[in-house]
């Protein structure tokens, strides 16, 4: 599963990707700045010089975001816990890693130094607006120093409040956690409170478009609501998942009867009777008895439809020093892991060079269904 955004960069072995909502919350920053907060305060600029001090605010904000997220990732891979990829969104982000924080004290710092961040930010930005109010300098930097700080004090304190997926949620797990030495249950609290704020801002947005016809807080509010309840409820579901594979083996829910292709056949051969017929987007390929590599559906996108008759697998696979592979004695979970962060359908499980069976996302989630309609997931 890909992350739903585009990739600014990547650090290290994190890669920050900005999600496609920050168009919709760039554009409402600079509106709310352009139209509402800086005609009021810097009464000589033109309408064009407005939004552009708003898409400055709504810019710096961003950095704001990213900074905090940042820190999240720092002081989280300080503690051995590797992120794979942050997604930014407007209170924060969302983080994928490889392993979860192995104590209460690991995940209370690394959410705490989040809105830390975002409130010396906020100082910072008001301390620069009083100096410059103090010396009457009444300049486009002070409206923008005087919103971004309110911006991010803003943030700080949002982001504290005791529920999923906000920082604040993260905190009071660490002490559930730590008070009662069972994540699952302080999961599942922290979970239904941040649920029950989610659903109060979605009615307040409503009701503060309806009696205020202010449609633009309104809507800030709704659409925060909206990604708090999928968050909160995903944040439980996502460790329970984990819980559930944990201690499980690859070896226990592969694939031994495998399905390979030939290295020689033709790509159309490859599309007509084996991925329309089994369905897999991804087949072992074989040289003879060796197991040399992978084919993928996308390998097959990379040529055009009218040279499938002419091209073989050997011209679009992936040799196998190249393709991520599972060992029979990995973790499920882990597996798991690898396979959303790398959008992999299916791994090969290989020990000794030898193909020992395949793992989909498709029999980890069947093993997990398996597992909760028993009872014992």
């Amino acid at each position: 599963m890909k992350l739903s955004g585009f990739r600014l960069f990547r650090i290290g072995r994190t890669e920050f990707v900005v999600d496609y909502s920050w168009i919709v919350v760039f554009f409402l920053i600079s509106y709310t700045m352009a139209e509402n907060y800086l005609p009021q305060v810097h009464k000589n600029y033109t309408s064009p010089q407005y939004w552009m001090m708003g898409v400055v605010t709504a810019a710096l904000f961003f950095l704001s975001i990213l900074l905090h997220e940042m820190a999240h990732s720092f002081v989280a891979i300080k503690n051995g816990i590797r992120i794979t990829s942050v997604r930014l969104l407007i209170f924060g982000g969302l983080r994928q890693a490889e392993s979860e924080p192995q104590s209460g004290k690991q995940e209370f710092l690394i959410a705490l130094v989040g809105p830390a961040i975002s409130m010396m930010l906020g100082i910072f930005s008001l301390g620069f607006f009083s100096v410059l109010e103090f010396s009457h300098r009444i300049t486009p930097a002070s409206g923008i120093a005087y919103g971004l700080g309110v911006a991010n004090i803003m943030l700080s304190l949002f982001n504290l409040i005791p529920g999923f997926p906000l920082d604040g949620g993260q905190i009071l797990r660490a002490f559930l956690w730590d008070h009662w030495n069972d994540v699952t249950r302080a999961t599942r609290v922290v979970s239904q409170i941040g649920n029950g704020f989610a659903v109060f801002l979605i009615i307040f947005g409503i009701l503060q478009f309806l009696l205020t016809q202010n449609m633009v807080a309104g809507l800030w509010t709704v659409f925060i609501g909206l990604f708090m309840k999928q968050s909160s409820v995903g944040s439980y579901q996502g460790l329970m998942l984990k819980r559930t594979l944990s201690g499980v083996l690859v070896r226990q829910i592969m694939t031994e009867r495998i399905i390979s292709v030939d290295w020689l056949l033709p790509v159309q051969e490859l599309v007509e009777s084996y991925i329309y017929k089994h369905q897999f987007t991804h087949f072992p390929v074989f040289n003879r008895d060796e197991f040399i590599g992978m084919v993928s559906l996308d390998g097959v996108k990379t040529i055009s439809k009218d040279l499938w008759g002419f091209k073989q697998v050997r011209d679009i696979m992936t040799l196998l020093e190249f393709v991520p592979c599972l060992k029979p004695t990995d973790d499920v979970s882990e597996a798991l892991s690898r396979m959303v962060s790398g959008d992999i359908g299916r791994m090969p499980v290989v020990e000794d060079g030898l193909l020992l069976g395949i793992v989909s996302r498709r029999d980890i989630m069947n093993f997990f269904k398996i597992k909760s309609d028993l009872g014992v997931a």
